[in-house]
């Protein structure tokens, strides 16, 4: 709108009142406010010429005339002589009177006709296939149940029975139209079919249909027995889709898609869309086998805002095709809470072993499941998934916590995340084809049972270690927390951190400082030491003794051996040859230990000699 302008008529002086009179005031100075009393000085000013000034000078007749800031048409004066007056701009009466001569313009205020509808003269012309005028049309579907005023003005009226029919329709329409809006109305839909949202097969035929409901709980898509599901997108539609729930049952799932492998599709089935304020329902008796959103190539689309409960497996993203990487999307703002056993909360799967699903960024995800044999986020397929990264997730009573089974370089930050009550549950897995994956941090894993931290079957590329990071974990009760490295030690473990009642015997790499742990040995004629399990053990000896060979070392390890003699002083003999331990030129061999005095033993241990090297040795505590 610009500057208006005030003042400059016959009423706009700076005047005084001395007793009964007002007498005009030239060259007073006023300010500019923003409301009668307090409020907020405007100083954004320019007198008639656009000078900039900051406050308002009168003539010498003591007129006043000022531009304002943009878009300002009322403002107060205050020329200090006790109160302000308001000014209104003088041309808000041109600019009301060009408004009014827009009415029933495309780009004035609307015109309706007989039935309450907005004329079609005033609609923007379609543009066919290019899309440009797509978001400008819109058509509006009523439910059965729907107030008569809405019905009045609505495009499409639905029954209660096979409202996909009425629906369906106007999707239809709207792609004719080369994209539109189709926005529900309050109330509920019967699905007796599939409501198919696709485009032109083409990636460069750019075809936008937005559907839109009045919110997750006010507008609900009941899916009938037996549709494989409520919506299905394909042939590289761009969708749009929001506020609005679904209810699934059986095998249906909520929301689908799947490529239709046309020659210029890029075999994607959507890209450049959205799904926001979305909630799928299940039956929450464990009945639904479906997936809320089962995604076949997905690609550079946002999710936001969706909530899932009650149904079988939550958000499934797959690849379909050799020759496409799907991916490159983003979901955040999710909660899923599944219902059954042996449920998925969160999957990406590549079906081929070329063209694979990568780059999906999930943000603020939680789930939570109610059955056993379940899995909170699970990369899987034929062949790798990569590059996906997960942060600000919670978990919570899964048998499973993430489990990579086929992928390279995903991350994932994790806060709360809490394995099912039962014992002997793994937490974090990674198969034998994933490599270079990182648990990059964990805000507090809680258990009361026992359980294994994680578990690594990436034998055939140690070089590219999967690692376990940052971790805290809570052990209460009497909860054991293992966990178990690859075949060839590789597995990164760094700053496992640990509290509560139970034990949390779980390595940590050399040169990271491990927890306030102390690891117990059984005293044996010959004791043995599992070097995967910590760097500082202990124990008390009730004869001589020879410490075995540990076992499981990884290169560069640094450990301490903590030795008491119990009862009498006690001879200690670490064994030699291979796996075992070598003196150097400085400390060449062990004394007796004192009764009741406890030694100190440093070691490192060097996978190349396949020795531990005996680097300290201290007596007598």
């Amino acid at each position: 709108m610009g500057r208006h302008q005030f003042g400059g008529s016959p009423a706009d002086f700076a005047v005084e009142r001395v007793g009964s009179q007002l007498l005009l005031r030239p060259g007073a100075v006023g300010t500019v406010w923003t409301a009668a009393t307090s409020g907020t000085q405007l100083t954004d000013l320019t007198d008639l010429q656009l000078n900039p000034i900051s406050s308002v000078t009168a003539d010498n007749d003591g007129a006043v005339a000022f531009m304002g800031p943009d878009n300002v048409t009322t403002c107060y004066v205050d020329f200090g002589y006790g109160r302000r007056f308001t000014l209104t701009a003088v041309d808000t009466g041109a600019i009301l009177a060009d408004f009014i001569a827009k009415g029933g313009q495309a780009d004035g205020w609307a015109q309706l006709d007989g039935s309450g509808k907005v004329k079609s003269e005033q609609l923007p012309a379609s543009t066919g296939g290019g899309g440009g005028s797509g978001a400008a049309y819109y058509l509006l579907v009523a439910a059965s149940g729907a107030p008569s005023n809405i019905k009045a003005a609505a495009h499409y009226v639905c029954t209660g029975i096979a409202d996909n029919v009425q629906i369906q329709a106007a999707i239809d329409a709207a792609k004719a139209n080369g994209g539109g809006q189709v926005i529900l109305s309050a109330g509920t839909f019967n699905l007796a079919a599939r409501l198919l949202l696709e485009g032109a097969d083409d990636v460069d035929v750019e075809i936008d249909i937005q559907l839109r409901g009045q919110g997750p709980k006010a507008t609900t898509l009941v899916t009938g027995t037996g549709l494989t599901s409520a919506l299905h997108l394909s042939k590289v539609i761009r969708a749009h889709l929001s506020d609005f729930g679904v209810t699934v049952t059986g095998a249906s799932h909520g929301i689908s898609s799947a490529t239709a492998n046309g020659a210029r599709s890029g075999h994607r089935s959507f890209w450049n869309s959205s799904f926001r304020n979305l909630q799928v329902t299940g039956p929450w008796n464990g009945t639904h086998t479906g997936w809320a959103f089962h995604l076949g190539s997905p690609f550079r689309s946002v999710f936001e805002n969706l909530e899932v409960g009650g149904i079988g497996n939550g958000i499934r993203m797959f690849s379909e095709h050799a020759n496409f990487n799907p991916g490159d999307c983003t979901v955040e703002r999710v909660f899923v809470d599944t219902s059954g056993n042996n449920r998925v909360a969160y999957q990406v799967d590549s079906t081929t072993s070329v063209g694979v699903m990568n780059q999906i960024e999930f943000k603020m995800c939680e789930a939570i499941a109610s059955g056993t044999g379940c899995t909170g986020i699970q990369l899987s397929g034929t062949g790798p998934v990569n590059h996906t990264h997960w942060s600000g997730i919670n978990l919570e009573q899964f048998d499973k916590l993430v489990d990579i089974q086929y992928g390279a370089g995903n991350t994932f930050r994790l806060n709360y995340v809490e394995l099912r009550g039962t014992a002997g549950l793994t937490a974090f897995t990674f198969g034998a084809n994933a490599y270079n994956n990182a648990i990059l941090s964990t805000g507090l894993l809680y258990t009361e049972n026992n359980c294994v931290l994680y578990t690594d079957a990436n034998s055939g590329s140690p070089t590219m270690p999967n690692s376990i990071e940052r971790t805290r974990i809570y052990a209460n009760g009497t909860a054991v927390v293992t966990g178990t490295p690859n075949s060839s030690g590789t597995t990164v473990r760094s700053r496992i951190v640990g509290s509560g009642t139970g034990t949390i015997s779980v390595r940590h790499p050399a040169g990271v400082n491990a927890p306030s742990q102390v690891i117990a040995l059984t005293d044996a004629a010959t004791i043995a030491t599992d070097a995967s399990r910590g760097s500082h053990f202990k124990v008390s000896l009730a004869g001589d003794r020879t410490l075995g060979a540990p076992t499981n070392p990884t290169d560069g390890q640094r450990s301490m051996w903590e030795v008491t003699a119990s009862g009498a002083a006690r001879t200690l003999t670490l064994a030699s040859g291979t796996g075992g331990f070598a003196f150097g030129s400085d400390i060449t061999g062990l004394t007796a230990i004192a009764s009741g005095k406890t030694d100190f033993i440093g070691a490192v241990y060097s996978a190349t000699a396949n020795t531990w090297r005996v680097i300290a040795y201290v007596k007598g505590y």
